[in-house]
């Protein structure tokens, strides 16, 4: 078992399906001692009944990151569970996959609600038990979109909104011995994807403008995070690890990509 994770107390939001999911796993499998927060109930219900079989020390707790009484009440179970918190990964969302004119307010607003406010809400309850117990570290799910766009105004703005404020708590906790980081994922394989996955012309145009030549899955994304949250990375601090296969490292030139990139024309001198 790998001795920096094993006891440790883990927060996970979305904890049930996805990154959140298989992250808890990975911790699970050295030796963690894990807390799931999700909406989900039922999908919540068969991760823990799952992880039970497997004897990991498991909690959950059914809520809305967005409600602060929900984000606080799962941070005061953890802490009734297991005394202490040590790390978190803040990785609940949602998506609204419309353009500016087609986003309602209502939409703008949900989207604002758990992918931003929701963070806050839950580093809020969580940062001062982790500076009970000493310091820890801290990892929250960003988006490449919140560096290139993405199409989504709302899922774009709120996750620059992560991005944004995970920089700047990383001076204000840092002499607390809290570091804090966030992961920039490219389109990967996950419930939240699961439509845009499906269609078969939109995976192909994924993959033909990621470098990698594939999508992302769960375990790409987990094992940045495990490292983050590991004393490996215990010199990173407000910094963003972005992990899509290359594909915003790039400017994509489509069908003249070849002849663009290899083209040499003549050099005319101006006057």
């Amino acid at each position: 078992m790998d001795s920096e994770f094993e006891g440790r107390v883990v927060l996970i939001t979305g904890g049930a399906s996805g990154i959140g999911r298989r992250v808890a796993e990975m911790l699970g499998e050295r030796g963690a001692r894990l807390a799931l927060f999700d909406m989900n109930a039922d999908a919540l219900k068969a991760v823990r009944e799952e992880f039970a079989r497997k004897d990991w020390a498991v909690v959950t707790t059914v809520g809305d990151s967005s409600v602060v009484e929900d984000a606080e009440a799962f941070v005061r179970n953890a802490v009734e569970a297991y005394g202490r918190v040590d790390m978190l990964l803040n990785g609940a969302a949602i998506v609204v996959r419309k353009n500016l004119l087609e986003t309602t307010p209502e939409e703008w607003r949900r989207v604002i609600d758990v992918d931003l406010n929701g963070y806050f809400y839950i580093l809020r309850a969580a940062v001062p038990e982790i500076r009970k117990a000493g310091g820890g570290s801290i990892v929250q799910i960003a988006t490449i979109a919140a560096h290139i766009g993405f199409g989504y105004p709302s899922y774009t703005a709120a996750k620059g909104g992560v991005l944004s404020m995970t920089r700047e708590l990383a001076g204000e906790l840092a002499p607390y011995g809290i570091r804090i980081n966030s992961v920039s994922p490219g389109p990967t394989e996950t419930g939240i994807n699961v439509d845009t996955m499906g269609d078969a012309k939109i995976k192909a145009a994924l993959v033909a403008t990621t470098p990698s030549g594939r999508t992302g899955k769960p375990d790409d994304i987990a094992r940045a995070v495990l490292f983050l949250l590991s004393p490996a990375s215990e010199y990173i601090n407000g910094a963003d690890l972005i992990v899509d296969g290359g594909m915003s490292s790039k400017i994509h030139f489509g069908s003249v990509a070849a002849t663009f990139q290899s083209y040499h024309g003549e050099s005319r001198a101006r006057a």
